[in-house]
């Protein structure tokens, strides 16, 4: 691409942006953190074996386990 081209698209697409800031209401900023929050808990707690399979495994047998089950395999822990 040229430099003029890119120049024109480069001006094309500012030109499409928000020229003014978003501005959220607190209502909106309220619910936006309750969902950062949710998202933050663990859904569920860990069983002593899985507990006991991550203080044991390095992080690239972990990785490839995690591989493994992706493509079907049993988890490793019982």
């Amino acid at each position: 691409m040229t430099p003029t081209i890119l120049s024109k698209r480069l001006v094309a697409l500012e030109a499409t942006r928000d020229t003014m800031p978003r501005h959220y209401t607190p209502d909106e900023i309220e619910a936006a953190r309750l969902r950062y929050v949710a998202l933050l808990k663990e859904p569920y707690e860990r069983t002593p074996q899985q507990a006991a399979y991550y203080a044991t495994r390095t992080l690239k047998e972990i990785a490839a386990d995690y591989d493994a089950m992706l493509k079907d395999a049993p988890a490793p822990w019982p």
